[in-house]
């Protein structure tokens, strides 16, 4: 190897951070001297070399110290910050060299800064650091002893053009802070030294080996004989287990070092199951001295994958995992105490989770020492450009990024920055086992794929101790060992509510044709309704200023008092959709994982609070980790049912499953118990005891029973669990009677308020108002059984508005009819054309029967199910569909509300006038749909041709130019913003002129192959990315042909 080389290695190495042991280490924390330089002029004016007179303290930020600007209201979508600085600041403090550092080699650590670092010493500049991942180690040399003034410029300005979205730099969770925080010390080293020992460990194929690489530095005056102790001992016991000598001649200069041994068989491995950590002490000396010693904590481990799982030491693993997106609301920048974050993984751990992806960034190495001994799988990633973030959002601000950063690969800017990030983040953790995967970033859409993977081609190749991707939910390159994605080009979603009211449903057809393991990406959105009494937590840089004006619009419209129903009602939904999406995965053999958005709310991007924990990490009360566990852990059995909703007068059937990633192969048989409320057996079943192998998802038996001994509506609950361990998991399902007669009594049934309906309550009699079809988009919304996604605020337009209802189950009306005290799969079928009314004038002591939660954005007082006396008459209004007769639920809950009516309990007292309800529940003539088929519910579509003949939904429009045959066309889409779904084009070729194309659509390119037909129809899927700013753009150019035709096009929205 060439010494330039050598060279360029031992200056990378020496900028990392390393345990220390020989190493002489001096503190720098406490008060240093300080001040800003809001006008960037410290340089030139030679700032270095002057006092300052105000104070701060290292570690720490500007924020926390309050200096900056004070904020006075709220920003949008995210917490706020008290104070805020942007801008380069200055900080100086006198240090002294003790006289035993005479001769030695010393170097600043700042373990964490954000972003850029200057120092200076005695005023003359020493180096500069820009690292955002990694701590900033800088060179001060050999210093004589005595005292010397230490300067340090950190700019927190954006010095590459990364933008300010992702995570690594951005105000979404964490704060563009200016300061340092985690280690800020002097470490001193003998010129003879190792540089940044990395450690490598095989478990399969053979015995289990040890490899230390590193490069060792002699700058002493003469070549040295140096003994090298290795000594490997259990973190567990202390217990000693392999000790070695060996001995190099150390010329003047830099020097390999390439150690490798077997281990003794006893050796422990690695894995989140079983964290057995290990720790090598390797000493470096001679006859005389000892020059260097270092401890190294790691783990025997060994990653790699087959065509659907990622395995670990050759066994395959699921991964749970989490997104973490810097959730510190208390200082605005993440941790670095190995204390915090085991604290956070052990909640991980408590709720069965065994992965977090870092999304587009990389934590402190705090995290990794506390992931290593909890058992924690982390996917590291640098940076986060999408195409909505490289141009302005002239109709969406709150979206637009700073810089306007272009894509990877062509934004020379972030293509440095992003390489050399890297690198130093696998110099500076590659060791810690838990590090397995490394993912260049999030969603990189309007990138170049093919540089970036040029990227990671030498990375892979030189470290092979984890797995690389290039993008998480964009495209997949040949140098991808996984993906994380909701999407596959040519296959189809790798998420999503496919099945509707059925868990008897999987993916394994889209996830069993991928040839590289694939994890679905940030599933598992749904809203739980903010408590008021978090606000008073934010105590600390951040405010949430934003809860406290949803509140206050909460106040106006008379809900505040509601807020503990309204968060128990959202998060008992919240929960029932984790259940439902988290078993799907579980379900489909060949999925390897699932990424969580958040089990802790997100609070950026337009409050995105989908956690079953708050910002700090604080059960909402929701769920349990026991409950949770029961359908998210390394082994958990699971039922296929094809509904939810069942007659007496039908079989229960269902097929019985068990996803089984435990270490070993478990042998055991299945059973399965169906339940009424009171704990009451109805059936129950076993299976023969089997074999089921680590890493399967099987179908181990099924379930069949009579139901006809239900005679009366009700809730059961079917539990499948193993017969021989304490494991097992529950669902919820409704039987209703098959022969169920609605008797309407002395009630008159409408479903308009009509002169005949008004003259039954002018009478004072009692009228109930099926209203699924009345009221305006000023009365009422649309609602649906499943929560909105995400937010109102990041994703407008989705046609979704709420996120669970609160039910009084204890109100007579249902008193036949099951339900708990928030919506549920009983509901689901009732949900379809449902209505909710505004009711915001309504005195706060008045509540709906049934009240569906709006989304806190709006917070709207709701009913859907509510009684009114109207002069002499009663009235009670239900917005949910009851004509249907073939349905069950809505029978029986059409039933329940009548005999409700005809009992004296129904004698509503709140009273409102005729016009008002008129007003309220206008009834609006549906416009029917000409289009038939698959495209009858399209948003748009389109029949081309010289005069187009044209359906829209939702103000959806379009423009083509310069038409719909040419050799370049642009089709341009202004739609509902936030909307998920597929674009339908038909190419014509009546001609047979054997036309073929380029299309791009939305950045991401795509050939029209040569078309057989007359017509050819392609399928695009639509991302929440793609719409989220009201606009999709088609652009399509001929390859082959004298021009391109479209035909037709149909927009659907899932």
């Amino acid at each position: 190897m060439k010494l330039t080389k050598l060279i360029s290695i031992a200056l990378l190495l020496l900028s990392l951070d390393i345990p220390t042991q020989a190493q002489q280490v001096e503190s720098l924390s406490g008060t240093w001297q300080f001040r800003l330089d809001p006008e960037d002029k410290g340089l030139k004016e030679n700032w270095q070399s002057t006092a300052f007179s105000d104070h701060i303290a290292l570690p720490g930020t500007t924020d926390e110290a309050g200096y900056g600007e004070k904020t006075f209201g709220s920003d949008f979508g995210i917490l706020t910050r008290a104070y805020k600085y942007y801008g380069p600041a200055w900080y100086s403090k006198e240090i002294e060299i003790p006289s035993e550092w005479n001769g030695k080699y010393i170097r600043m650590e700042l373990e964490r800064v954000l972003w850029e670092s200057r120092v200076f010493l005695d005023g003359k500049e020493i180096s500069v650091q820009d690292a955002l991942s990694t701590p900033h180690w800088h060179d001060l040399g050999y210093l004589t002893p005595g005292k010397h003034q230490l300067t340090i410029r950190i700019n927190n300005d954006m010095i590459y053009n990364i933008g300010d979205k992702g995570h690594v730099y951005s105000e979404y969770t964490q704060s563009i802070w200016n300061g340092a925080v985690g280690r800020i010390r002097l470490v001193a080293s003998d010129p003879v030294r190792f540089s940044n020992p990395q450690v490598f460990t095989r478990t399969t194929n053979g015995p289990c080996t040890l490899q230390v690489r590193d490069t060792l530095i002699n700058e002493s005056s003469r070549k040295v004989p140096a003994r090298i102790t290795w000594q490997l001992t259990d973190r567990e016991d202390g217990a000693v287990v392999y000790t070695r000598t060996t001995e190099q001649l150390l010329q003047k200069g830099l020097n390999i070092l390439d150690f490798e041994a077997t281990m003794p068989e006893n050796i422990r491995l690695w894995n989140d199951i079983t964290p057995n950590l290990y720790v090598l002490k390797v000493t470096l000396e001679d006859k005389k001295k000892q020059f260097d010693s270092r401890e190294i904590e790691f783990g025997f481990r060994e990653v790699s994958h087959s065509r659907s799982k990622i395995l670990i030491n050759g066994k395959p693993v699921f991964l749970r995992g989490n997104l973490d997106c810097v959730h510190f609301p208390l200082t605005g920048y993440p941790s670095c105490k190995v204390e915090d974050w085991e604290k956070i993984f052990r909640i991980y751990k408590d709720y069965g989770l065994n992965h977090v992806r870092f999304h587009s960034w990389c934590p402190p190495e705090a995290a990794f020492v506390a992931a290593d001994r909890l058992g924690i799988y982390i996917q590291a990633e640098t940076i986060w450009i999408d195409w909505w973030m490289s141009s302005e959002q002239k109709d969406r601000p709150e979206m637009n990024t700073k810089g306007y950063p272009q894509g990877l690969g062509k934004n020379p800017s972030a293509d440095r920055y992003v390489q050399q990030e890297l690198s130093r983040m696998i110099d500076a953790y590659g060791n810690h086992p838990s590090f397995v995967m490394q993912c260049i970033g999030n969603e990189l859409g309007n990138s170049d794929f093919e540089v970036m993977e040029s990227w990671m081609k030498p990375l892979k190749e030189k470290d092979s101790r984890r797995l690389y991707s290039v993008s998480t939910a964009r495209k997949i390159m040949p140098v991808d060992q996984y993906m994380a994605t909701h999407y596959i080009d040519g296959l189809g979603s790798a998420r999503g509510l496919k099945g509707g009211a059925s868990t008897a449903w999987d993916f394994e057809e889209v996830y069993s044709k991928s040839a590289i393991p694939v994890l679905s990406h940030e599933i598992g959105q749904w809203p739980v309704y903010p408590r008021w009494s978090e606000i008073k937590k934010y105590k600390g840089v951040l405010k949430a200023r934003n809860f406290e004006e949803f509140r206050e619009q909460a106040r106006k419209n008379k809900i505040e008092e509601q807020n503990e129903a309204f968060v128990a009602a959202s998060g008992a939904l919240n929960q029932i959709m984790y259940k439902y999406e988290i078993e799907s995965f579980l379900r489909t053999p060949s999925c390897a994982g699932i990424q969580l958005l958040s089990m802790q709310d997100y609070q950026g991007q337009g409050e995105a609070l989908v956690g079953w924990l708050d910002v700090f990490y604080d059960s909402k009360g929701i769920t349990t980790p026991e409950q949770f566990r029961c359908h998210h852990d390394s082994t958990v059995p699971l039922l296929r049912m094809p509904k939810y909703v069942w007659t007496n007068d039908e079989p229960f059937t269902a097929d019985i499953q068990l996803a089984h990633y435990g270490l070993a192969p478990l042998h055991d048989g299945l059973y399965w118990k169906l339940k009424d409320e009171q704990g009451n057996l109805i059936a129950s079943g076993r299976t023969a005891s089997r074999t089921f192998l680590a890493g399967s998802s099987e179908i181990a038996g099924t379930v069949s029973c009579d139901l006809s001994a239900v005679t009366a509506a009700q809730k059961l609950t079917v539990e499948v669990g193993l017969q021989n361990e304490a494991i097992a998991n529950t669902w919820n399902i409704w039987v209703f009677p098959a022969n169920d007669k609605v008797e309407t009594g002395a009630v008159y049934v409408t479903d308009r308020m009509d002169a005949e309906c008004l003259k039954h309550l002018e009478k004072g009699e009692k009228v109930l108002l099926q209203a699924s079809a009345l009221g305006t988009e000023e009365t009422c919304d649309k609602i649906s059984f499943y929560p909105l996604y995400w937010s109102l605020t990041f994703f407008p337009g989705q046609g979704k508005n709420t996120i669970g209802m609160i039910v009084r189950d204890k109100h007579p009306l249902f008193a036949q009819f099951p339900t708990d005290s928030h919506s549920d799969w009983q509901w689901q079928s009732i949900y379809k054309d449902a209505r909710a009314f505004y009711i915001n004038d309504y005195p706060e002591t008045y509540k709906p029967i049934a009240q569906p939660v709006d989304d806190f954005h709006r917070n709207n007082k709701l009913a859907s199910i509510f009684e009114l006396k109207v002069g002499k008459g009663k009235l009670l209004v239900c917005g949910f569909d009851l004509r249907e007769e073939t349905n069950p639920a809505a029978r029986r809950l059409k039933g329940s509300i009548l005999h409700y009516m005809n009992s004296n309990d129904f004698n509503p007292v709140y009273e409102r006038d005729i016009t008002s309800l008129q007003k309220m529940f206008t009834y609006v003539e549906p416009l029917k749909s000409t289009v038939t088929g698959a495209f009858g519910n399209a948003l748009l579509y389109i029949d081309c041709g010289t005069t187009d003949k044209v359906e829209a939904r939702k103000k959806t429009t379009y423009k083509i130019t310069p038409s719909w045959q040419s050799e370049e066309l642009t089709l341009t889409i202004d739609c509902p913003s936030g909307i998920i779904g597929s674009l339908y084009v038909c190419f014509a070729d009546k001609d047979k002129k054997g036309r073929t194309g380029h299309i791009l659509f939305e950045g991401r390119a795509y050939e029209l192959g040569k078309q057989k037909e007359a017509e050819t129809w392609i399928k695009l899927h639509v991302m929440r990315e793609d719409s989220n700013d009201g606009q999709l753009v088609l652009k399509a150019k001929v390859n082959e042909g004298t021009d391109l035709v479209i035909s037709k096009v149909a927009l659907m929205e899932e």
